[in-house]
């Protein structure tokens, strides 16, 4: 299994995992020919990637922290939340409650060390979807700081409820393309504090779920909003929250003009620790995601053409790869030619390249 851009596909491709709607019904099977009229389809839902099975990614296995059908279910519930807080200025805290039980109990019982940390989104779910992989990230990041189970789960709500505030702005400005005026980015800064006070009285919703929700764009050097609080002073809980919120954007939100390979996003990370994020935080973050994905196309140091087998979680920058072409000499290589890439030191990632499988 690996996964591709649709921009790639050829006809030729199997999918390898399922798709499903916004409202939970499934799209497409696993097994299913991507022909190009299923290829359409899926630009007209915005769909720009999916997992195929081939040839070269034979034997890979992508593991997720979450299962289409629970991810699929936790959009919905999200979706209907916020439009419930469009229409009535309410949510129904026992429903977000509901789904976060059943994403702690999924995650905590898989004890899985690295975070798969792309997925696949229609256009029309990208905030929900986003909110949803926030909170899996939030929830493996607290779990790795060693935090208590209720104390994941209080972080875990904030994190799914961080944009919940949104759905009392403008659907015009949330659909915006282009860059926001000095007004309205005035206006979209304040949805912390409008999903806060949404909250803030419920006492069903504990402190560290509502902190989570009000200072998720705290930056740790005071540059952020809406106090502008830096340090300490920012709870904890939105120091996590905060990481996996930027984190995602950059990963995941094609809107987003900064939207990073995984590479970059990490270096992003690292690069703004102890000025936008806790450092100490980012250091066990980074030790959970994956530097290139199981499936990845890779260039090593050899000049050979390899794809990711598996991730090690002792150290992320050296997998297990199996190379398969020789650019150098248009040679084909054999299917035993496995590297471990903690063994063999003399070897080294380059970097990942798009490469169509079909050139060979």
């Amino acid at each position: 299994m690996r996964l591709i851009s649709i921009d790639e596909i050829t006809g030729n491709e199997v999918l390898a995992q399922s798709l499903y709607d916004m409202d939970g019904r499934k799209l497409l099977n696993t097994g299913v020919s991507l022909r190009p009229a299923i290829v359409q389809k899926l630009y007209e839902k915005g769909v720009t990637n999916v997992y195929i099975e081939d040839e070269l990614s034979e034997g890979i296995e992508v593991h997720s922290l979450l299962c289409e059908e629970t991810r699929s279910r936790a959009k919905q519930i999200i979706r209907d939340e916020m439009n419930r807080m469009a229409q009535k200025k309410e949510i129904n805290y026992n429903n977000l409650s509901t789904t976060v039980d059943s994403i702690l109990d999924e995650i905590l019982t898989r004890h899985i060390d690295i975070v798969n940390v792309k997925d696949i989104r229609m256009q029309d779910e990208q905030t929900f979807a986003h909110s949803v992989n926030v909170c899996v990230m939030a929830v493996a990041l607290a779990t790795k700081l060693s935090l208590p189970v209720s104390k994941v789960k209080s972080i875990a709500m904030g994190a799914l409820m961080h944009d919940i505030g949104k759905a009392l702005l403008p659907a015009e400005m949330l659909n915006k393309s282009d860059a926001f005026t000095d007004d309205e980015l005035n206006e979209y800064r304040k949805h912390p504090i409008l999903g806060y006070n949404i909250i803030k009285d419920d006492n069903d919703v504990s402190a560290t779920t509502k902190i989570s929700v009000l200072m998720h764009h705290e930056h740790f050097n005071g540059s952020g909003y809406p106090m502008g609080l830096a340090g300490d002073k920012i709870h904890y809980s939105a120091r996590i929250v905060t990481i996996c919120d930027e984190f995602d954007v950059a990963m995941n939100d094609k809107n987003n003009k900064y939207y990073l390979k995984t590479t970059d996003a990490v270096e992003y990370m690292v690069g703004a620790s102890g000025h936008i994020f806790d450092k100490s935080m980012v250091d066990e973050f980074i030790r959970m995601v994956p530097i290139y994905n199981e499936g990845s196309i890779v260039l090593l140091s050899n000049g050979h053409l390899a794809i990711v087998l598996k991730n090690n979680s002792v150290n992320l920058t050296r997998p297990v790869v199996r190379a398969f072409y020789n650019p150098k000499t248009k040679t084909k290589l054999n299917k035993s030619n496995i590297i471990d890439l903690t063994e063999e030191l003399s070897i080294k990632i380059i970097r990942e390249i798009k490469f169509n499988v079909n050139d060979i």
